[in-house]
């Protein structure tokens, strides 16, 4: 009944996130042919046959999600000014350093809390 309450209070943050579990930047990343460890580009994430559709709630990490919101609605164009970090309310376990898109991003997971015990998510930024 809690995880239920949780999720359906979370339901308007609910978004598309993309996972890459075979693609991790602290887990050997990526060789070439000479066995060297090379940077995983964007065609790596693009050609990911691996990837993982998920649907859950992402929000901006900010210790004042108002102040967040107007900041948002009042991007003009840029956008450089839009959160660098997310907050990440899955069922779904990732290890740390997992490439993950979300809004046209590209991120990595940096942190995971075990909150199964509470919840049954992992909170992940």
């Amino acid at each position: 009944m809690i995880i239920d309450d949780f999720f359906e209070a979370l339901e308007e943050f609910y978004v598309p996130v993309t996972v890459h579990p075979k693609l991790n930047v602290l887990r050997g990343g990526k060789t070439n042919a000479l066995n060297e460890l090379v940077p995983i580009s964007k065609n790596d994430v693009v050609n990911d046959s691996d990837k993982v559709s998920l649907s859950e709630p992402v929000v901006p990490e900010s210790s004042n999600s108002v102040t967040t919101l107007a900041m948002v609605q009042s991007l003009g164009g840029g956008g450089n000014t839009l959160p660098r970090r997310y907050s990440w309310y899955s069922q779904h376990e990732f290890p740390i350093g997992t490439i993950v898109e979300y809004d046209n991003h590209i991120m990595q997971i940096d942190t995971v809390t075990d909150y199964n015990h509470v919840a049954g998510i992992l909170y992940t930024n």
